[in-house]
C-alpha cells in the first residue's frame, strides 16, 4: 500500500503522466490486491483498468488522472487519524500556486490554515475566527495593497497580540520599513526557508503566550481575560473545598451578534462588545468576576450565590440590558443575550466541568428561542427527552460520481464529533441539491462540494449557497482537481472554507472535517 501511495505523490510533481503508466499502475494494483485479499481494491482497480480500454492513449494531466483513480484512493485509507489541536494561521495571498504551497507546507507543520484572497474576506476570518498568526503574501508588487492591509489589521492584532508576518523580496529595504511602521512583526525574505519561518512562527507564538499570561485584562472590553479566569477559579475553589463557600458561574453569549457584525461592520461589534462589557462592570456586585470567555461569549462568576439567586441576578442584568439603545450612525439598535447558570458542588473538581454544565444550560436557552437565563438541572439533561436536543451535524455530499457518494457515506456515517449526532446525505448533482430542502434550518451542516459537476457547477451552486445561508451555520469544502487556479481563487472569495486537492484520502478529509467543525461551530 505504501508503495502506491508514493507513487501517486510522484505523480503530484509531475505535469502529466502517460496511458501506460496509469494503466501498469492499475494492472499491478489489480493483481496484487487479489493476492493479499484487498478484494475491494482489486475490484475497483479493474473496473478502472476496464474504463482505460475506452481511454484514448494520451498524456493525462493531474486533473484528468487524479479525478480518474480517486475512487482508489479512497480506499487507501486506513485507521481514522487523531485531529492534533493546532495553533492557527490566517494566509493572505491573492497568488493560488503560493497559497497551495504555504498552505500545504504549514498543514505539514501542524498548523491550521484559514485562507483569504481578498482583503474583505480576510478581515470577516480576522474577526470571527480570531487567529493566532497573519501571514501576508502576494501583493509585494503593489505596495499600496499590502499597506492598506496592515493599517486595517494592525490595531486590532496589537490589541489581541497577534503576530502579522509579511513576505517580500530580497533587499527591498524600502519596503521592509514601510511594512515595519505600518505595524508588521517580522518581514520574512523570499525564497522562503521554511524550517526557519517555522522556528519562527513558534519564537512569536512563545512570546505571545508570554505577554498573554502577564496581561490580565481584555484589552477591547477591559473585562478579565482566559488567564485572570483560572487564577480566579483557584481562589473560589479553595474557599469552596476549605470553607464550604459556593459560587456560581453564568456562560453569557449575545444574541445574533454575527448578524450585527455582517449587516453593521466589526467596527460596530465592537462598540457593541465594550457596552456589554461596560454595562456588566458597572451592574455587577463588588465582588463578582467577568471575564471575556472568547468572542462575543462572557462568564460572570458570582462568590456566595447559590443557583436560583445567580439566575435571578443574571435575569436582572439581561432585563436591564435588553433595554440599552446602541448607536449606530443615525439608528438605534438593541441587544439581548442568553446566559446558562451552574452552581458548584463536590463532585466538580475541575473549572471545565462547571463550565460545561452552563454551557448545557446556555445551548439549551438557544434552543428554546434566546433572550433568557436557564439553569443547569441534571435531571433534566439526563432524561431520555433532552436527548432529542442533542446537535445536529447535517453532511452534504454532492458529487455525481456514484461510487464515491458510497464510500463517503459510508464512512461519515462511523464519524463521530462530539457533540454532534451526524447525519449524511448525498446529491448527485447541484441542480438536486439546491432543489432540496436539505440546506435550510438552523442545524450545523458541512457540504463536501465537488468543483466539477453537470450543468451547473460547483462555484455556481457554492455563490447561491452563501447567498441563502448563514455562515455561521454553513461550512463548505470544496473537492478539486486542480483544473484552474483562477477557480480556487473565486471559490475562496465566494466563501468556500477550505479545499482538498484529488487525489485525497478519507483520513485527510476527515481531519479536515473535524478541524473545520472546530473552527465554525466550537467555541
Amino acid at each position: 500500500m505504501k508503495r502506491y501511495k508514493n507513487i501517486v505523490e510522484r505523480w503530484k510533481h509531475s505535469d502529466a503522466i502517460t496511458y501506460e503508466e496509469l494503466y501498469q499502475f492499475l494492472k499491478e494494483i489489480t493483481n496484487s490486491a487479489h493476492h493479499i485479499k484487498l478484494n475491494n481494491l482489486s475490484e475497483v482497480a479493474s473496473t478502472l483498468l476496464n474504463e482505460m480500454d475506452n481511454q484514448p492513449e494520451k498524456l493525462w494531466s493531474e486533473e484528468e488522472w487524479s479525478n480518474f483513480i480517486q475512487p482508489l484512493i479512497l480506499l487507501f485509507s486506513g485507521e481514522d487519524t487523531k485531529v492534533i489541536s493546532r495553533r492557527s494561521v490566517l494566509l493572505v495571498d491573492d497568488n493560488m500556486d503560493s497559497l497551495n504551497y504555504l498552505k500545504e507546507e504549514l498543514e505539514e507543520r501542524n498548523y491550521e490554515v484559514l485562507m483569504a484572497t481578498k482583503i474583505q474576506r480576510a478581515m470577516q476570518m480576522f474577526y470571527d475566527y480570531h487567529p493566532d498568526i497573519i501571514l501576508i503574501n502576494g501583493y509585494l508588487k503593489e505596495e499600496g495593497k499590502i499597506l492598506n492591509i496592515l493599517n486595517q489589521f494592525s490595531q486590532r492584532a496589537s490589541e489581541t497580540m497577534i503576530p502579522i508576518f509579511v513576505i517580500g523580496e530580497k533587499d527591498s529595504d524600502h519596503l521592509k520599513v514601510k511594512v515595519y511602521d505600518a505595524g508588521a512583526t517580522d518581514f520574512i525574505e523570499m525564497p522562503i526557508q521554511y524550517e526557519v519561518l517555522d522556528s519562527l512562527l513558534r519564537n512569536r507564538l512563545r512570546q505571545q503566550f508570554y505577554f498573554k499570561k502577564n496581561v490580565l485584562v481584555d484589552e477591547l472590553t477591559q473585562a478579565f481575560n482566559r488567564i485572570s479566569l483560572v487564577n480566579i477559579w483557584k481562589g473560589l475553589y479553595k474557599k469552596f473545598t476549605d470553607r464550604d463557600q459556593t459560587f456560581s458561574l453564568a456562560l453569557i453569549d449575545l444574541d445574533y451578534f454575527k448578524r450585527v457584525n455582517d449587516q453593521y461592520g466589526h467596527a460596530v461589534g465592537d462598540v457593541i462588545l465594550k457596552n456589554f462589557s461596560t454595562y456588566i462592570l458597572e451592574h455587577k456586585r463588588q465582588q463578582d468576576a467577568f471575564i471575556r470567555y472568547g468572542g462575543e461569549e462572557f462568564i460572570l462568576l458570582m462568590p456566595e450565590l447559590m443557583l436560583g439567586e445567580a439566575a435571578e441576578f443574571i435575569n436582572q442584568l439581561l432585563q436591564g440590558f435588553t433595554k440599552v439603545a446602541h448607536q449606530v450612525k443615525e439608528d438605534e439598535i438593541h441587544i439581548s443575550f442568553t446566559a446558562g447558570v451552574a452552581e458548584m458542588t463536590k463532585e466538580i473538581d475541575k473549572m471545565e466541568l462547571l463550565i460545561e454544565q452552563s454551557d448545557r444550560a446556555l445551548y439549551y436557552g438557544k434552543e428554546q428561542g434566546r433572550k433568557r437565563v436557564e439553569v443547569y438541572q441534571s435531571e433534566l439533561y439526563n432524561d431520555p427527552e433532552f436527548s432529542k436536543l442533542q446537535p445536529v451535524l447535517k453532511i452534504a455530499i454532492v458529487d455525481d460520481d456514484r461510487f464515491i457518494q458510497r464510500v463517503l457515506h459510508d464512512k461519515l456515517n462511523k464519524l463521530e464529533i462530539e457533540p454532534y449526532k451526524i447525519e449524511n446525505t448525498t446529491f448527485k448533482d447541484g441542480e438536486t441539491f439546491l432543489s432540496s430542502d436539505w440546506y435550510k434550518g438552523r442545524e450545523k451542516k458541512i457540504v463536501l462540494l465537488d468543483g466539477v459537476l453537470p450543468k451547473m457547477d460547483g462555484l455556481e451552486v457554492l455563490n447561491l449557497l452563501r447567498e441563502m445561508v448563514n455562515e455561521t451555520e454553513l461550512g463548505i469544502i470544496m473537492l478539486t482537481g486542480r483544473k484552474k487556479d483562477s477557480d480556487m481563487v473565486k471559490a475562496l472569495e465566494l466563501g468556500a472554507d477550505d479545499y482538498i486537492t484529488k487525489p485525497f484520502s478519507l483520513e485527510q478529509l476527515e481531519a479536515r472535517i473535524k478541524r473545520l467543525v472546530k473552527r465554525l461551530f466550537t467555541k
